[in-house]
């Protein structure tokens, strides 16, 4: 099975190309060249944008143009406070579902498996999200897990807390060539709601 992290790669790379075909000057291109500014000096930018091109696609892939799945996994969850000296360790296990940020697992309290339209109807409602890529990363109290595959691979992974207001993607490290993860906030607004009462409708939870 090929891992997220991997498919994301390749992904990336096969979405790059695609984009970098388009004109340059498009609005539809997110990675359009920035207009040169003469007034701005080379070796003190007024603005300086740290996120890199692969992590702007790696977000892109796991927010609005999340791919197509044909099954989701949906999981409810429960998490003591991650920074409690008894917080649930990283050893995994089929009752506990990793949050990738803290190296920590959550206790998987019920489990549920979609499929057919159910996954398109689902797909739709997280790309509707109204994402917040800086927002949300100040805690992290899951309630729901989700897995989304296509066929017998893994598209994505994450943990969503609506406290917080945050899920994790993957991170990709330019430098050192590997991947981590990072938090992706959204705005709970009535798409929130919507996502949120859609999951509360396959699987409650008890402690909503």
């Amino acid at each position: 099975m090929m891992h997220p992290s991997t498919y994301c790669l390749v992904l990336w790379t096969a979405m790059t190309a695609t984009t970098m075909a388009q004109a340059p000057d498009s609005l539809d291109n997110p990675f359009r060249p920035v207009a040169a500014d003469d007034t701005v000096s080379e070796s003190k930018p007024d603005v300086v944008d740290e996120e890199s091109p692969e992590q702007r696609m790696l977000a892109l892939v796991h927010t609005e143009a999340l791919p197509r799945f044909d099954r989701a996994e949906i999981f409810t969850l429960s998490m003591p406070d991650p920074f409690a000296d008894d917080a649930m360790k990283r050893e995994s296990g089929k009752d506990a579902f990793p949050v990738r940020p803290y190296g920590k697992n959550a206790t998987v309290l019920k489990h549920k498996t979609l499929t057919g339209p159910s996954c398109d109807d689902l797909r739709k409602l997280w790309q509707e999200l109204t994402f917040d890529r800086d927002g949300g990363a100040f805690c992290h109290r899951p309630v729901y897990g989700l897995r989304f595959y296509r066929g017998e691979s893994l598209l994505f992974e994450t943990t969503v807390c609506w406290e917080c207001q945050n899920f994790y993607v993957p991170k990709f490290d330019r430098q050192k060539r590997t991947f981590s993860h990072r938090w992706h906030g959204f705005v709970n607004d009535v798409q929130a709601k919507a996502l949120l009462t859609r999951l509360r409708s396959e699987l409650p939870h008890p402690q909503l």
